[in-house]
């Protein structure tokens, strides 16, 4: 019997961590059909298949998971199989995602993960959308937050953010003051190069 064969039979296994490691071994292998095998766990009974179905469905490149990893992302229980979900997206490119990370980013915060996955994917989106969420992100209590966003909104640096910019010299965070000065520079240098040319 060879890999692959072993890896469906232990996918109808009752034990969930030789489920797990099956869905795992599907993603490793990835046959053709990978998507099709491990979409139906994303609703599985137990919150660490469903999780480790969606990292995998993220791997697979198929682009017809995204709406599925969308759905997991807004409709789970569980925040940490919300979670995979989210950081499965990044493997993909699509205005639905960007509106599944925007979502994200007006949800009733539970746990720092989801909100750090959104800040660092955002960076993707070259959309004033993007730009605004990570505004609200860049203001979030937690510093492991703020940091990621602070990163992705230096990759998307506008001069609409300048004061956003000159607010985040007061974080308390040393990196999120350091990234808004390069900021501010970069901001000053290519207006002074506008006013020169």
């Amino acid at each position: 019997m060879d890999e692959l064969q072993t890896a469906l039979a232990d996918l109808q296994h009752s034990n969930p961590n030789i489920r797990e490691s099956a869905l795992d071994k599907i993603g490793t292998l990835k046959p053709d059909n990978a998507s099709e095998i491990i979409l139906p766990f994303l609703w599985d009974t137990d919150s660490e298949v469903r999780g480790t179905a969606a990292c995998n469905l993220g791997e697979t490149d198929d682009s017809r998971s995204v709406v599925h990893l969308i759905d997991i992302a807004k409709n789970d229980p569980e925040e940490k199989v919300r979670s995979e979900a989210l950081s499965a997206l990044d493997n993909f490119r699509a205005t639905e995602i960007l509106m599944c990370l925007i979502n994200e980013v007006h949800r009733v915060k539970k746990s720092r993960r989801p909100r750090q996955i959104v800040a660092q994917q955002l960076q993707h989106y070259n959309d004033e959308r993007s730009v605004d969420a990570l505004i609200l992100l860049l203001e979030d209590e937690d510093v492991y937050v703020r940091i990621f966003a602070a990163d992705s909104l230096f990759l998307l640096n506008r001069s609409r953010l300048l004061n956003v910019w000159k607010t985040a010299l007061d974080d308390e965070s040393t990196y999120v003051i350091e990234v808004a000065n390069k900021a501010i520079k970069n901001l000053q240098n290519s207006e002074e190069f506008l006013e020169a040319s």
